[in-house]
């Protein structure tokens, strides 16, 4: 149902990249919605890998990329650490539309793909760690956005449309990659810039390296013949990239992001993990990743036009924290992540610009759930299953998380709330979540039950 309240009118340039169409007029600019919901609607479609119990346990990655912008398509080599479950000789992984070419490792005894995923069966069952080399091909029908004029390819979410891994979001693991280039174009990748390295065939080598752990939908890069400038905020070099705009304006569009980055480091308890985090201006698509963000190039215009709408760039710099770093355990318990990001990015919104600037987030996100309880959809924050997820789904965990949130500190207080989301923060990072965590965490915090809070409003 399309309807207008003209009081929303002045919360377009705030929401206008997330807000729900539904809840707004179709003839509004919200083209991007599109764009910043993809990584939302992604999540369906890998919402019953969690179920399957042969997944194993990733330690490492190292993967070698040759990605071809004019034909939109990827060469990949892989090797994989990882282990196994007691009384397993199957293991799975996610392949999504690549093809595999072959499959060696000293205990591998076959393999095939089905249905998406890559089945290998091994010759005995191991406890220790296992080794498998891996080599593919494939045209993405997702996951990596291809331009070819100018030329540039970045990614989205789905990790298994480049290489293959667990897509499960408990499994963390480290990653190096190496990006092979052509054109004399640029890359950034998930983790620390180890340096590149020329061939003989006019071919640039962009290393990286991530030795913390993530899961592997945060894994991901981006080529393009970047303009870039960089700032620093402590020890953490921080890197702006776009193909349009001047290293003027990439400077002015992210003058905050070092105070973002130290708002939640001081909120969080946790510094930031990583040297370096970049934000590229690129395509229409928004998607936090470990070290990076990619943003809607046409972001840019509006923060120009209003310093203060930075709302995506404290959003997905929060994923960080909340989201990479203190992961959703299975996506029945995706609020944690989202719900926790967008409630991070008003609080920033408080502390920089004012209590009112807050209190306007917070009615755009109790306005979006009141709508929801007018239809009859709403659902309790821990979805039973992840599967098929409605926008109204989606909105719940975005919206009504964010709202909850902001409801708990209300019932805590203050300072027993901000101490509870240290306590939660610093517990947590570099480990997967359910709600029950954090519920834990809070009353731990404030010496309060809070079981019939979380009755009302998750549950």
């Amino acid at each position: 149902m399309n309807k207008k309240p003209p009081s929303k009118k002045r919360f377009l340039p705030l929401f206008r990249w997330f807000y729900h169409l539904d809840f707004m007029n179709a003839t509004l600019p919200f083209s991007s919605l599109r764009a910043f919901g993809f990584c939302l609607i992604a999540i369906q479609s890998h919402g019953q890998s969690q179920s399957i119990d042969v997944s194993p346990d990733v330690i490492s990655y190292s993967v070698q990329l040759e990605p071809d912008i004019q034909n939109k398509s990827i060469k990949g080599k892989e090797t994989i650490h990882f282990l196994t479950a007691a009384n397993t000789k199957e293991v799975v992984f996610s392949s999504g539309n690549l093809k595999v070419d072959f499959v060696r490792g000293d205990l591998v005894e076959r393999f095939f793909q089905r249905d998406q995923k890559l089945f290998i069966t091994l010759s005995e069952e191991v406890k220790s760690g296992i080794e498998v080399k891996i080599n593919y091909h494939g045209n993405p029908k997702k996951g990596v956005i291809f331009n070819a004029n100018p030329p540039t390819a970045y990614t989205v979410y789905f990790t298994d449309e480049w290489m293959i891994c667990n897509m499960n979001p408990d499994d963390r693991a480290t990653i190096e990659t190496d990006l092979m280039i052509q054109d004399g174009l640029k890359a950034v990748a998930t983790g620390q810039f180890q340096g590149k390295s020329d061939d003989a065939n006019k071919v640039t080598v962009f290393s990286w390296n991530q030795k913390n752990t993530t899961p592997a939908y945060t894994y991901g890069f981006a080529i393009g013949n970047f303009k870039e400038t960089s700032d620093k905020q402590g020890d953490v070099k921080l890197n702006y990239y776009s193909l349009n705009w001047s290293t003027d304006e990439l400077n002015k569009v992210f003058i905050e992001t070092g105070n973002i980055l130290e708002f939640f480091e001081e909120k969080s308890g946790v510094k930031y993990i990583q040297d370096s985090y970049s934000q590229i201006l690129i395509g229409d698509h928004y998607q936090e990743m470990s070290g990076f963000s990619v943003l809607r190039d046409s972001y840019a215009s509006s923060v120009l036009k209003d310093s203060s709408e930075i709302h995506l760039t404290s959003h997905e710099l929060a994923h960080q924290w909340w989201g990479n770093m203190i992961t959703c355990k299975s996506f029945q318990h995706f609020w944690l992540n989202e719900a926790f990001a967008t409630f991070m990015s008003s609080a920033f919104n408080e502390y920089k610009f004012g209590k009112e600037k807050y209190d306007s987030d917070i009615s755009i996100y109790k306005d979006i759930y009141d709508d929801i309880l007018k239809k009859g959809k709403d659902k309790p924050l821990v979805f039973p299953h992840w599967d098929n997820p409605s926008k109204d789904d989606r909105n719940i965990v975005y919206y009504k998380g964010a709202y909850v949130l902001h409801l708990l500190k209300q019932e805590l207080g203050y300072d027993a709330f901000w101490k509870g989301i240290k306590l939660y923060s610093q517990k947590y990072f570099g480990k997967s979540v359910v709600t029950q965590d954090f519920q834990k965490a809070m009353e731990k915090s404030s010496n309060k039950n809070l079981d019939d809070f979380f009755k009302k409003w998750v549950y």
